[in-house]
């Protein structure tokens, strides 16, 4: 709704269908499904190694955190409809209220939705990738990279678009850009990097069209919330790197990831699944 002259009361907020920021839901299965086997190489590759580095390696088979901010964003939106959308109002990306100081809509924009179909779509695509970074990474990096991309995508719609906004698909292209990251950096090791990274960037490309030729949805914020999680990933991890190999010819990797304050809880060595 970047095309609106002035920012909408609550009732406007509670009923005008603005800001559908989310991966549209068969175009980002259609990134998942042809990414299907290439991680999945990747995955049955650890299970037979032996993975020793000085921060954290924890995949969690029950994805805690993907459920947790599911329910969040339900809660909040059910929430929404309790106080008629005030809770709305009082959260969303208004750029002249955050000019008044107002900063904390840059962060809670991103857990506020415009309607029953936006948080449908954004927990799709949730879902859908979230529980790939969250194995990958480990939780403590899953959270950094999504709050980091959630601001930075709020951050750039301050910037560059001045209708309002709310959604967590800002968030979620910074869980793309965690996943192009990993690949970039992985793709001697699971194989099939480059044709991963392409279909990576034909959803970056394909959401984006949309976006422009969709009224209502802020494409500042999409890209926003994508360099935030680039940037996060690139800087916290993961970054395996091959290490000796042990007697019983398994492999040990290092995590050399820049800034390791994340994963900086040992753990021992021991086969991943």
């Amino acid at each position: 709704m970047c095309g609106m002259k002035k920012p909408p009361g609550c009732r406007e907020l509670t009923f005008f269908n603005f800001q559908m920021m989310s991966l549209h839901p068969h175009v980002h299965l259609a990134c998942v499904s042809s990414m299907e086997e290439e991680l999945d190489r990747a995955l049955e590759m650890r299970d037979r190694q032996t993975w020793r580095h000085p921060g954290e390696v924890q995949l969690m088979e029950d994805n805690g955190l993907i459920f947790f901010s599911l329910l969040i964003s339900c809660k909040v939106f059910f929430g929404q409809i309790a106080t008629r959308g005030k809770l709305l109002f009082w959260g969303a990306k208004v750029n002249s209220l955050i000019d008044k100081g107002q900063f904390w809509r840059l962060a809670t924009s991103s857990v506020l939705h415009a309607n029953i179909g936006h948080l449908m779509v954004n927990c799709y695509s949730l879902n859908s990738i979230g529980p790939t970074i969250e194995n990958l990474s480990g939780p403590r990096r899953f959270i950094a990279v999504y709050l980091t991309s959630a601001i930075a995508s709020s951050a750039m719609s301050y910037w560059f678009c001045r209708a309002p906004a709310v959604g967590a698909s800002g968030a979620i292209f910074g869980l793309v850009g965690s996943l192009a990251v990993f690949v970039i950096r992985h793709r001697r090791m699971i194989g099939g990097g480059k044709e991963d990274l392409q279909n990576i960037a034909k959803v970056i490309f394909l959401n984006m069209m949309i976006g422009l030729l969709t009224k209502g949805i802020d494409n500042w914020g999409h890209l926003g919330g994508l360099l935030g999680g680039v940037a996060t990933s690139w800087f916290v991890g993961p970054a395996w790197q091959y290490g000796p190999k042990l007697h019983d010819g398994r492999r040990v990797f290092t995590d050399k990831a820049p800034i390791r304050y994340l994963t900086i809880r040992k753990t021992e060595p021991k086969n991943i699944s």
